[in-house]
């Protein structure tokens, strides 16, 4: 009797647990927010140059199910009402954290977002938005925080060109190449460089983002919200241009001429080419846009006697020199040995200074095949990225 009045009981009550649990369901997506905010402190001062990572900390929200509850943490500038944030970062594991921890690079981010300048210090503030995937409920409490900022992009550029009268395709401007680096050291990222020739005119320097710069004649780089031009201190000529966005700095380098040197231990010997010097110089002229080219060189410091009264494969090493105005020389050579083909990363350019050179007659040199010695070619040598390479590079066109 006890148990059939149980399930009756039972059986009479569901009705009222499902409206129950109905009327739970209508208040899934209900939320008591914590709205206290721990970390950073309002007021709180944070100078991003010295690469520290801030942590923001708050009480957590209650869902009125007992249920999932994300969090973002929001920023705006001092007046903004958080309706339209400058930048939104989800919590720690994507979300579900009642704290975030950002790196200086990605709070300097935020920093340039709220319209603080690079390299300088201003204010924004931050509060928590707690969700359960729709709409969600903004914090009361509201922290300012006064950062300096790092003197770098951020983000940094993808992608840099340079416009104006004084450049050489003042209609699609020249495009700068995430510099590769020199002496075996990796450039920092956001360096971008470019080998070309400038008027006595202006140009200007704008990125993908759609932000302008100015080179001041002091080395540093100013972003600028408009279009400002810029001219070269020195004048017209053919130049070596970097710019590092990761430091706001830049330098420019005229250059004087580039060679091909090729050198033979066979002429040293006695068995090399006649007439030929042992180390030999050969002028490769500019052509535009970062190209330089040799034309019908007839490759005979690659051959050695063969005893026979003819000619054979012999020493091929040769290299590219570039000399600056200054009589400095920045050395074009490879980082890798020939195989059986010229692969294109055998083919690449690498840079080099007196500094890693080595033996400046022999090292860091490309070498032929056996085959194409003796072979007249026309040379190219792409200081630019407009090439299968993507980068510095350079290819032969034997005849």
């Amino acid at each position: 009797m006890k148990i059939s009045n149980i399930f009756l009981v039972a059986a009479g009550m569901l009705p009222f647990i499902l409206v129950s649990c109905n009327e739970k369901n209508e208040l899934d997506y209900n939320i008591m927010t914590g709205n206290t905010l721990y970390a950073p402190e309002n007021g709180a001062e944070i100078d991003l140059t010295t690469g520290v990572v801030t942590t923001f900390e708050w009480a957590p929200s209650v869902a009125e199910d007992n249920g999932y509850v994300g969090y973002e943490v929001l920023f705006d500038t001092p007046d903004g009402d958080f309706s339209n944030p400058v930048a939104t970062y989800a919590s720690a594991l994507t979300g579900s954290q009642t704290n975030l921890s950002m790196s200086a690079t990605d709070l300097n981010s935020v920093a340039g977002a709220a319209g603080i300048p690079v390299a300088g210090t201003g204010s924004f503030k931050w509060t928590v938005r707690a969700s359960k995937g729709v709409g969600g409920s903004v914090y009361t409490q509201i922290n300012e925080l006064t950062v300096t900022r790092q003197n770098a992009m951020s983000p940094l550029p993808e992608a840099v060109t340079l416009g104006g009268a004084a450049v050489e395709d003042p209609e699609n401007g020249i495009a700068m190449v995430p510099s590769p680096g020199i002496d075996k050291e990796a450039a920092l990222e956001g360096t971008f460089e470019c080998y070309t020739r400038l008027t006595d005119g202006e140009f200007t320097v704008t990125d993908d983002q759609g932000r302008f710069y100015t080179l001041n004649a002091d080395g540093s780089v100013t972003n600028t919200g408009t279009a400002v031009s810029s001219t070269m201190p020195d004048g017209a000529g053919l130049y070596r241009l970097l710019i590092q966005f990761n430091g706001m700095v830049w330098t420019a380098q005229k250059i004087s001429k580039v060679e091909l040197q090729a050198a033979s231990s066979d002429v040293l010997g006695g068995n090399g080419y006649e007439g030929n010097d042992w180390k030999m110089y050969f002028p490769v002229e500019y052509q535009g846009k970062g190209v330089w080219a040799i034309f019908d060189y007839e490759n005979t410091q690659s051959l050695k006697k063969d005893g026979n009264g003819g000619y054979t494969a012999g020493d091929t090493r040769h290299r590219f020199n570039m000399t600056m105005e200054d009589g400095s020389v920045i050395y074009l050579g490879t980082e890798s040995a020939l195989g059986t083909e010229y692969s294109v990363d055998y083919m690449k350019v690498h840079l080099y200074t007196d500094a890693t050179i080595g033996n400046a007659d022999w090292d860091k040199t490309w070498n032929f095949l056996s085959g194409d010695c003796g072979r007249a070619f026309d040379g190219y040598l792409y200081m630019n990225g407009d090439n299968e390479a993507g980068t510095f590079y350079h290819e032969y066109i034997f005849k």
